[in-house]
């Protein structure tokens, strides 16, 4: 049931139907893309540095796990994510599914294709990605689609996902993703 979700937000993504929006200013990672070998196996960690930094005390910070669909569009800023991704129109929040449903906010690019997708997945999808990646604060992983980058990242109670999507995907998707996810990272409990 848990993968028929992740595929759910994925296909969600692909056809930009949940998206999100917030204010605020996050300290962006030291690190640049750096390879890491582990015991078992050697993956690569990635950490990109967001183009905006955001900031907010921790006592202000949300739990995703805790909030409501209406709110999730709220976790960014509208011009700000349109300056990390794309020029962006209004996040439209979405419901979708039971027990329980998969909550996401969608932002469809201004033109093309494009769209953004902030998701609140249940806890233990941050290891659905292939590949690992820093997110300053929390590692995640990401997963390269046809159509998508997703970015996840566990946190308080839940899993964040991200979804930049577009007609072709690369690199580019890939770094818009995760700063994002850093960005909407630092409004909440991780």
């Amino acid at each position: 049931m848990s993968v028929r979700r992740w595929g759910w937000l994925s296909a969600v993504a692909l056809l930009g139907m949940v998206a999100g929006c917030t204010p605020g200013e996050q300290t962006p990672p030291a690190a640049a893309p750096t390879t890491q070998t582990t015991s078992a196996e050697e993956s690569t960690t990635e950490s990109a540095a967001p183009s905006i930094t955001r900031n907010v005390p921790p006592e202000q910070r949300k739990r995703l796990a805790d909030l409501p669909v209406d709110q999730l569009c709220g976790l960014v800023d509208q011009d700000e994510l349109s300056v990390l991704a794309f020029p962006m129109e209004s996040g439209a929040a979405r419901e979708v599914g039971f027990d329980p449903p998969v909550r996401g906010c969608t932002f469809q690019a201004r033109s093309g294709g494009r769209s953004v997708v902030i998701g609140a997945q249940p806890v233990g999808f941050a290891k659905l990605g292939r590949d690992q990646v820093d997110l300053g604060t929390v590692r995640g992983t990401r997963t390269i689609h046809a159509n998508d980058c997703t970015v996840f990242a566990g946190v308080a109670g839940a899993t964040l996902q991200v979804a930049v999507t577009a007609s072709e995907v690369g690199t580019d998707q890939c770094e818009k993703a995760q700063h994002i996810a850093q960005y909407v990272l630092a409004a909440v409990v991780v």
